[in-house]
């Protein structure tokens, strides 16, 4: 209870910088709930573990993302070359409809990443999510997910994320559209 993280926040496409996000643990029992907001104190949809890394609820895409088995943000074994893939489902806030998703996670390697905040060693975790997107006319979504964890913080002290997806006109082909491509980095813990 009572950790926290700020993060700078920058859009990947045009090098914006956006606002500073303020992550902390607001509540432990039958889950692990991490609330967020933007700098200025602007909420933003919370992050919901079951256990630390298992995630119930994964709040940094377009929606979050209610998944009903834990999906991991980083796999229980950190060990280089471990990968792991699930399916299940997710809905969104409020919804009763049961979208399906697919998650690749694999663990790249030790890496040092040294920020303006210090230098870590970390993992680099590697997530690819495969999933049916409320909006269905988009097929094909696929979503990358980078971090790089450091198990000194019990955190990401940097990640990026990224998607794209395609929209099929009525011949079949169609057109490739890319997401949001973010790129956050530590500013400061405690």
């Amino acid at each position: 209870m009572g950790q926290s993280w700020t993060y700078q926040k920058r859009n990947h496409f045009n090098g914006e910088l956006l606002p500073n996000v303020r992550e902390w643990v607001a509540a432990v029992g039958a889950g692990i709930e991490v609330h967020r907001q933007e700098a200025g104190g602007t909420p933003l949809p919370h992050e919901l573990h079951s256990t630390w890394g298992q995630l119930l609820r994964d709040p940094v895409w377009d929606y979050p993302l209610n998944t009903v088995q834990p999906v991991p943000l980083w796999p229980a074994s950190l060990a280089p070359g471990h990968r792991a893939s699930l399916h299940t489902h997710y809905l969104e806030d409020g919804g009763s409809y049961r979208h399906w998703v697919q998650v690749y996670t694999v663990v790249k390697g030790w890496e040092r990443v040294t920020l303006p905040v210090g230098t870590f060693d970390t993992v680099r975790v590697e997530r690819l999510l495969r999933l049916s997107h409320h909006d269905h006319t988009r097929v094909d979504t696929l979503r990358r997910d980078v971090l790089w964890l450091a198990p000194e913080l019990g955190r990401w002290v940097a990640r990026e994320t990224s998607g794209r997806y395609r929209i099929p006109d009525g011949e079949g082909r169609g057109s490739e559209y890319l997401e949001d491509h973010f790129h956050w980095e530590l500013l400061a813990w405690q």
